[in-house]
């Protein structure tokens, strides 16, 4: 390791963030503020998905279902409040309950780095609105590359994955396999997720597969002449027999498929400096039923097809494009002999066009602002939506809505002294309310579960403070934000007959902030510390059975604190994780306290002449503990619930080798 000052570079503001989990020299890029994770500190991590890595980043949760398909949870929002994109294509779930969500849908062995806006800055992709993750994925570095991962730990994990990549100034082709299996995970007692209470799951099942997960993936480049650049991408991603205790169904199978392409045409003029060009399609077939369960079967076909694309043009400080797709949805439900279109095979239909505008405006001054305005339909098929549960409870029978809104933002970016930047953002960003939460249909006996075809798109006025300072031993960093949500879309239970729960619009607000700091102790010991808290709150209506002013699901105050002795070619870490107890709970959804907790994690590794070896334990004490957001919510929920409760002790090893 270099005498230098080497760190994980963090900056964390309400804008796009350079986040860094690796070690690298903090160097004072005042230009630099865009979030990257970069995957080989993941691969320090026993984490199995992209969901589970980034809740090492603050400002971050995840909701548990299973052994893998972690969702995200950002700032408190999740699902279509946020944006989660692979290389800026859009891959949604076909499961209404997001058994797949979309960062389920990418390998570790695919990631470059993966970018993270927090608050309603960007413009670039409609239904940003209250942030952005994108997974960007690899592409093939120059020369002739082989790169062996392995992965194992406990509950039988095994992740194996060949990644093999050449190029040259004119072509380059990357290919890349993963497989991933493990059995279900036990917990600080002992008990596999399978025996949870209220699981159900069959004796013969209980110590089957949890999941076992076939990847394969191909890149392609080439430069077909000068300043010209084009590139193709396709993902196939066949998941079988995954378990998701959180939930009353299991996964027969998930198959994705993901193709991209870009073109980029480079140095055009010198006022038009590049032209992109993107079109991508992407398919998930999810079949899902209760055959590892005890009680009644059911089963739900969905799939889930989007086409889209953008036309981007860069005249240096100015960025206009055009961005558009159509989102396919379709569910299927059947129990016995009665069969439910859960979600009527909706089209969603979305046009926009955005600028971004960049300008230093003095030494110390930087300027970002952007606009963007969409047009968005939604629309079921008449002949499968259930109109009369519609007209019942929500009185309309409408199966099409169109709705067309502006977003923006204004951001600044002053360095106050030498080593020390504040940031203030200004931004407003829409979702439109999903093919779920518009037109849901699904009756079972008194239990009625239907969607609100009138519901209106949220939308998001949020204002972002933020501070850093740092030198050559020390990065400190801490944001605020607050957020204000018209029309924020909450579960309620309408007028009518037998148990219906159904989605309303009311304003609500959020608010927190993060802080994190990095401490280099002494030239091989560093110290590591950081904290995320974000409360919510949303107005009541009565009338509508909406009582409690608590939003649901908002995760509670963590913090971590790590110690890391570093010697380049070898490394030892221990961290500790807490969280604090949750007691702001929904009492209109039967939301439950949750307890604090603490844990421990250790990890050690090295490397040497292109093999990287490393080893963790985490929860060293196996304590058995549950995340707040262990449980699934109404308007799904049919009691009893089944809370997920976290890993036990885990062990871990990864290797990889690089040619």
């Amino acid at each position: 390791m270099k005498k230098a000052f080497l760190l994980t570079a963090i900056v964390s503001f309400g804008y796009a963030q350079e986040i860094l989990l690796k070690e690298v020299e903090l160097k004072a890029k005042k230009e630099t503020f865009k979030d990257s994770l970069e995957v080989r500190e993941v691969r320090e991590s026993s984490a199995k998905d992209v969901g589970e890595a980034l809740t090492k980043l603050e400002g971050i949760w995840k909701i548990r279902k299973g052994g893998i398909a972690n969702d995200v949870v950002l700032r408190g929002f999740y699902r279509d409040n946020i944006n989660v994109l692979i290389d800026g294509s859009r891959v949604y779930a076909a499961c209404p309950n997001r058994m797949d969500p979309p960062a389920f849908h990418v390998d570790f062995s695919e990631v470059e780095r993966i970018e993270i806006i927090k608050g309603p800055f960007d413009v670039r992709h409609q239904g940003s609105m209250a942030g952005l993750v994108n997974i960007i994925t690899k592409k093939p570095e120059k020369g002739f590359h082989l790169k062996l991962n392995a992965s194992a730990g406990s509950f039988n994990f095994i992740n194996l994955s060949p990644v093999v990549s050449y190029a040259d100034d004119k072509f380059g082709i990357l290919v890349g396999y993963s497989y991933r299996y493990s059995k279900p995970y036990k917990d600080g007692d002992g008990r596999r997720i399978t025996e949870a209470q209220n699981a159900n799951y069959r004796p013969e099942f209980r110590n089957k597969k949890a999941f076992e997960i076939n990847t394969y993936w191909t890149k392609l480049g080439f430069k077909p002449i000068e300043n010209h650049s084009v590139e193709f991408s396709y993902t196939k991603q066949d998941a079988r027999h995954v378990l998701y205790p959180y939930l009353r169904m299991d996964a027969i199978y998930d198959k994705t498929d993901r193709f991209n392409m870009n073109y980029q045409i480079d140095g055009i003029s010198d006022t038009l400096k590049s032209l992109k060009f993107q079109l991508y399609y992407t398919k998930v077939d999810h079949p899902m039923d209760t055959s590892f369960r005890t009680g009644t079967y059911m089963r739900t076909d969905a799939k889930s097809k989007t086409y889209g694309g953008r036309l981007e043009a860069n005249l240096g400080n100015l960025t206009l494009g055009f961005e558009a797709y159509r989102r396919n949805w379709d569910a299927v439900n059947r129990m016995g002999m009665m069969t439910q279109y859960v979600i009527p095979n909706v089209d969603t239909e979305s046009f926009g066009f955005y600028g971004e505008y960049k300008r230093n405006l003095s030494d110390r001054l930087r300027l970002v602002t952007g606009l963007r305005l969409d047009t968005t339909k939604t629309e079921a098929d008449r002949s499968k939506a259930n109109t009369g549960l519609y007209n019942t409870y929500k009185n309309t029978t409408s199966t099409s809505k169109r709705d067309t809104y502006p977003s923006g933002n204004i951001q600044l970016f002053y360095e106050l002294q030498e080593g020390t930047e504040l940031f203030v953002g200004l931004g407003h960003s829409v979702r439109v309310p999903d093919a779920q939460e518009r037109y849901f249909a699904f009756s079972m006996g008194s239990n009625i579960r239907v969607g609100n075809p009138e519901l209106k798109p949220s939308r998001n006025t949020e204002l972002d403070l933020g501070i850093k300072h740092f030198t050559d031993r020390i990065l400190i960093k801490a944001t605020a934000f607050y957020s204000y949500v018209q029309d924020y879309i909450t579960v309620h239970k309408p007028a009518g007959p037998g148990n219906p729960l159904s989605y309303e619009n009311v304003n609500a607000q959020f608010f927190g902030g993060e802080a994190d700091l990095r401490l280099s102790l002494t030239q091989e010991l560093f110290l590591f510390g950081g904290m995320s808290y974000v409360q919510a709150r949303k107005e009541t209506k009565p009338e509508k059975n909406i009582r409690s002013s608590k939003v649901a699901e908002i995760p509670p105050l963590k913090t971590r604190l790590a110690l890391r002795y570093d010697k380049g070619i070898y490394f030892g870490e221990v961290e500790t994780v807490l969280s604090a107890t949750q007691s702001r709970v929904d009492t209109d959804l039967n939301e439950q306290r949750t307890s604090g907790y603490g844990v421990v994690n250790v990890k050690v590794g090295g490397n040497f002449k292109g093999f990287t070896i490393n080893a963790g334990i985490d929860n060293v004490f196996d304590k058995k503990y549950f995340e707040h957001l262990s449980y699934l919510r109404n308007p799904f929920a049919m009691p009893p619930s089944v809370k997920v409760p976290e890993p036990g002790r885990t062990f871990y090893i990864n290797a990889s080798y690089t040619f």
